[in-house]
């Protein structure tokens, strides 16, 4: 399986959680990945562009580098150091339209460790992590 990136182990992550699986799987390839993982649950629904705020700011009291949510979309940063949006591998999971139009501050943090998988490879992930 592709999509496991790897970080500086002391890289600390802030993780926004919610009941789904997808965040649980997204916790997984965090840790494969060697980030020391701490979440945040949000108990009110609230969009996309809010929860990753919610999550900015609240790294920024935890001192992690970066954040991350289980959305099926990916990061691109370019030659200028511009951070973009890009639909996920998985077309028939792809997130990427409700991040498209975040603030660079954020996309620079962000993490969206799901984005290289599609829907089968995360049921696989998570039947690895029951067993």
């Amino acid at each position: 399986m592709d999509g496991f990136n790897t970080f500086e182990k002391q890289d600390k992550i802030l993780l926004g959680l919610n009941s789904g699986s997808d965040a649980a799987a997204a916790l997984r390839i965090l840790q494969q990945q060697g980030f020391a993982v701490q979440t945040f649950t949000v108990e009110n629904a609230v969009s996309a562009a809010e929860l990753l705020q919610l999550l900015t700011d609240k790294a920024a009291e935890l001192d992690c580098a970066f954040i991350a949510t289980g959305h099926f979309a990916r990061i691109e940063v370019d030659r200028e150091g511009i951070s973009r949006v890009l639909p996920a591998t998985d077309a028939n999971a792809d997130q990427s339209a409700a991040l498209r139009d975040l603030p660079q501050e954020i996309l620079a943090k962000l993490v969206l460790p799901l984005g290289d998988f599609t829907k089968a490879d995360v049921e696989e992930i998570l039947t690895e992590k029951a067993e």
